[in-house]
């Protein structure tokens, strides 16, 4: 509908002025009395050509042929143009909905990409914890958006397998495995060593697994593989547990596999002019491309950092010929951003193919207060012991309901509740009752005649029957906004809001009456609700189950 208004707008202001270069703004209006959509192109054309905006909106409007599927058109304000569309308009989206049998999507991408998303990348040397609780479900629902939309999005994890913590993990780990032995390790320095519980059920298992083997490490290597593979079985066990299903892990250590060396690689295309050595160290001149200090490639105990491994990594991404990359990170990472920016132009990449979406901090609240859940795991809440606590579906909605760069309160007594003030919980049942009404339609021997219902939308009249069949609009307006923005907030914001309509007009109405015709537009009505949640729900990976 919004490209129709603004078909109608360049055609009327063409006419009027034989113009070409046009800037119109067309918005949802958020109040009935202004009409369905609002355009504010009379007083920025007006202000052009030095006309007062009144009277060019008024031109406008009367430029404007009649169409069946608008009402009327009103001036506002100093100008404004509100659009009022007519029931045969709101009722041909509601038919668009039900013309998909199965799914529905309203919106599909002009300009399909190839997109590859890195989120998560959680170190493996700890198990996964609230705050990348909120990255996962954040990129997987985004990744689910973007599919959805048209496009092709390859899922990847980043996976840390190489670097001083995972010896220091290795070693974490062995001193336990040792104490299982009885063997005596005070005089082992564990200073550094990771702590938690974790790190001793991972000793368990390697014992079980691997016996006595590994009271004296031969190769080193070997045992650290060891660790991090157990380490990201567990990983990926809490991602699938959390609807989380990446296409590919990527590892670091090949970044350094000699048989492709892309260290090597990088540093040959930095070692010119981008690059030069200080007190034994080897840094890059990441202040040449904006960056506020110069950054270390090689430590002078010619360790490489992680930053240079960063660097060959995002070379590899742009070699596999993404339309775009996306990295998800967490709020820790952002001053980060510049000097992989700076890398990445210093390569004579694009770095405009590269979008960077952080993610905030998140904090539990119990009883109205900060909580630690009594975890067993060292100082943080596990990812796992959230889903325990409130479930798969509560932890994913609570996660998605604010911008991911907001810090986020998840409220877990709010969560785990099961009243109207749970938006998730209000939005399944949402489902759930239209579902029992389907029931019980078929339990009083009534057939529901989905064509006959089509026929008979106009019968819906009542305030609370249009308002609904206008605002299921507006979810191709909210989907489409989500896939420009890379956001998917809005959407539980919508089907929140969806719910309450719906549970509304259930409570004020008789659906299920001796009027066949009327019964069967109201079903219809019913059923073009049930599809929306569903679509929207699947966005966010949730279920929508037909009984509560």
């Amino acid at each position: 509908m919004k490209d129709k208004i603004h078909g109608l707008l360049v055609s009327a202001i063409s006419d009027l002025y034989e113009s070409k270069d046009l800037s119109i703004e067309i918005v949802k209006t958020k109040s009935e009395e202004h009409g369905d959509w609002s355009s504010n192109v009379a007083m920025i054309e007006a202000k052009k050509r030095g006309e007062n905006p009144k009277e060019l909106a008024k031109k406008i409007i009367n430029s404007i042929s009649k169409k069946d599927w608008i009402e009327k058109i009103e001036i506002a304000g100093p100008g404004f143009i509100n659009f009022f569309l007519s029931k045969k308009a709101n009722l041909k989206y509601l038919k668009e909905i039900l013309d998909n049998k199965e799914s529905f999507f309203p919106y599909k991408e002009k300009n399909k990409k190839n997109i590859l998303i890195e989120y998560v990348s959680s170190n493996p040397t700890g198990p996964l914890h609230v705050g990348h609780g909120r990255g996962a479900a954040f990129g997987s629902s985004l990744s689910n958006l973007l599919k959805k939309s048209g496009n092709k999005v390859t899922e990847e994890y980043y996976v840390n397998d190489q670097g001083l913590q995972t010896k220091i993990l290795a070693d974490s780990v062995h001193m336990k495995y040792l104490e299982k032995f009885n063997i005596d390790t005070s005089e082992i320095d564990n200073t550094n060593f990771y702590k938690g519980s974790y790190i001793e059920e991972l000793a368990s298992k390697i014992k079980n697994l691997k016996k006595d083997t590994f009271l004296k490490i031969k190769n080193e290597k070997e045992f650290i593989d060891l660790i991090i593979n157990e380490m990201m079985l567990g990983i990926k066990e809490t991602l699938n547990n959390f609807k989380v299903n990446f296409d590919s892990f990527f590892s670091e250590s090949y970044l350094y596999d000699k048989k492709v060396n892309k260290i090597r690689e990088v540093l040959e295309d930095l070692k010119s002019d981008h690059s030069f050595e200080k007190e034994g160290a080897l840094w890059f001149k990441s202040t040449k491309f904006g960056d506020d200090k110069d950054r270390v490639l090689i430590r002078s105990d010619n360790q490489e950092t992680y930053f240079l491994s960063d660097i060959a990594y995002h070379k590899d991404k742009f070699q596999r010929n993404y339309d775009e990359l996306i990295n998800i990170w967490g709020a820790d990472h952002h001053g980060y951003l510049p000097r992989v920016k700076a890398a990445i132009e210093a390569l004579k990449l694009n770095p405009e193919s590269l979008k960077t979406i952080f993610i905030q901090f998140v904090s539990l609240i119990k009883k109205g207060k900060k909580t630690s859940m009594s975890t067993r795991s060292a100082d943080f809440v596990t990812l796992n012991q959230l889903l325990e606590e409130v479930g798969v579906d509560a932890a994913r909605f609570f996660y998605l309901t604010k911008k991911s760069d907001q810090a986020l309160e998840f409220d877990i007594d709010l969560a785990i509740s099961q009243d109207k003030n749970n938006p998730v919980y209000y939005i399944q049942y949402a489902y759930a009752r239209i579902c029992s009404l389907e029931k019980e339609l078929k339990k009083r021997g009534m057939i529901f005649d989905l064509k006959e219902g089509i026929d008979n939308l106009d019968l819906l009249e009542n305030k609370s029957e249009l308002e609904i069949i206008s605002y299921l609009e507006d979810y191709k307006i909210i989907i489409e906004q989500c896939c420009k923005n890379y956001e998917v907030h809005p959407v539980c914001f919508y089907l929140r809001d969806l719910a309450s309509k719906f549970h509304s007009y259930y409570n004020s109405e008789t659906i299920i009456n001796d009027d066949q015709k009327l019964r069967n537009a109201k079903f219809t009505l019913l059923l073009a609700i049930k599809k929306t949640i569903k679509s929207g729900m699947d966005i966010l990976i949730i279920e929508t189950p037909e009984k509560m």
